[in-house]
């Protein structure tokens, strides 16, 4: 994976740098999958494809398969 950067609100900035580790894991889980919503068209199909290859990748990092689950349900 590779790290990128946008702006946010000062507000939300330093929220997120007093977050817990594991609450901003899975922020940004959240947004790496928005973001791909957002600039892909992916199929049904497709993206299935993309969210176990994302899966893998965060099992890799710890973030267990019920953790994605609950991101999923809440997204």
């Amino acid at each position: 994976m590779e790290k990128i950067a946008f702006e946010v609100d000062d507000r939300v900035a330093k929220a997120r740098k007093e977050a817990p580790a594991e609450k901003r894991r899975d922020i940004a889980t959240k947004m790496n999958i928005r973001i791909t919503r957002e600039l892909f068209d992916y199929d049904k199909q497709g993206f299935e494809q993309y969210l176990e290859q994302l899966r893998n990748n965060m099992a890799e990092r710890g973030l267990t398969q019920e953790i994605l689950d609950d991101i999923l349900a809440e997204g």
